[in-house]
Order: C-alpha cells, then sequence, then structure tokens
C-alpha cells in the first residue's frame, strides 16, 4: 500500500474543510491540524491559500475525468451541446463537494475575489470548444466565449442542482434540457 505523500494529505485536509466550512471558514492551521502536518509544510506546497482552494477544486474535476476536448471536438454542435449537458450534469449530481465548493464561492464572493472560476486546462478547453463553433459558423463570432462558457455552466449546474418543482419526473427532466439546448442554439446564432 502506497504511502500517502503529505502534498496530498493537505490536499484532502484542505477538501474537507473548504466543502464543510468554505473558504472564509478554514483556516490554514485547521488543515495542517487535519492533515497533520506542520503549519508551515502547507506553504512548502502552496502559495497561500487561495491557491489551494483552486487546486482543490481542480483535483476534483480531475478525478472525475470532465476533460471535453477530445471528447467533443469532432461533434456537430446540437450534439456536442447535448452531450454536454449531459455529461456535465452528471459530473456535478456525482460530485457534490465541488457544487459545495461552488456555492461558498457565491456566498463569498465579496470578501475574496480570487477563488471564483480559475483559468484552468479545463476552462481554456471549453473557450477553444467555443472558438471551433464559432469558425464553423454555429455560433455568432460577435459572443465572447469566456461568456458563452458562463451562460452554459450556470445554466448546466442549475438543471443538476435547483430543484424545480415543474420537473417531476426523468421524461420531464429531458423535455427541460431540450427545451434548454433550443433556446441557447437560438440565442447563439
Amino acid at each position: 500500500m502506497k504511502k500517502e505523500s503529505t502534498k496530498e494529505k493537505i490536499l484532502s485536509a484542505a477538501r474537507t474543510l473548504f466543502v464543510d466550512h468554505g473558504f472564509a471558514g478554514t483556516s490554514i492551521g485547521n488543515i495542517a491540524k487535519l492533515a497533520g502536518v506542520n503549519h508551515s509544510l502547507i506553504f512548502h506546497h502552496f502559495k497561500n491559500k487561495e491557491q489551494l482552494w483552486v487546486e482543490v477544486k481542480q483535483r476534483i474535476v480531475l478525478e472525475a475525468n470532465n476533460n471535453i476536448q477530445n471528447f467533443y471536438e469532432d461533434l456537430p454542435w446540437n450534439e456536442c451541446l447535448k452531450d454536454l449537458f449531459i455529461h456535465n450534469i452528471t459530473f456535478y449530481r456525482n460530485n457534490p463537494d465541488i457544487m459545495r465548493m461552488i456555492n461558498w464561492q457565491r456566498l463569498e464572493k465579496d470578501s475574496n475575489d480570487k477563488i471564483g472560476v480559475t483559468n484552468s486546462a479545463d476552462m481554456e478547453a471549453w473557450i477553444e470548444l467555443i472558438k471551433k463553433y464559432q469558425r464553423n459558423g454555429d455560433i455568432a463570432s460577435r459572443h465572447k466565449p469566456e461568456w458563452v462558457v458562463t451562460l452554459l455552466l450556470s445554466i448546466i449546474s442549475s438543471a443538476a442542482l435547483d430543484p424545480n418543482v415543474f420537473i417531476s419526473d426523468e421524461q420531464q427532466f429531458k423535455g427541460y434540457i431540450n427545451f434548454c439546448i433550443d433556446a441557447i442554439d437560438a440565442a447563439l446564432k
């Protein structure tokens, strides 16, 4: 059995505390205590608490193998959009830790702007995917790719997790997804 590295212990402890208490409610001291490491070791591995937050979020995404670039690049736009919805709704439903961290970000947005959406490799892949569909004429070039990605992620996360009394079964949920896809497609032309 492989022994867990110090960095992995720190990331695991940080994840537990960030998910339960948010960014503001988690101290480096608490992370060190839960990880069973010296406080200074955290700063040996991470520049600051913001970097640790971002790395925990990125680790969750990597664990879920949510890389989109190769998965979608050869699909027609409508199929890509539908697959993006299904794949990412499944990701959010299967990874409640990322949603808790995103909700904490929303609550704490005024106190720290460095813990929000990051320019990760995954985010770059989304942006490049949108640019590809813009070059193909599927999405109007007047739309900033970053804004398109933000729109898609907002609708996807809402569809995945927000309770909606108008959607009472899987058939209605699929209908709602198709409605979202049709509306997005029409808006982005």
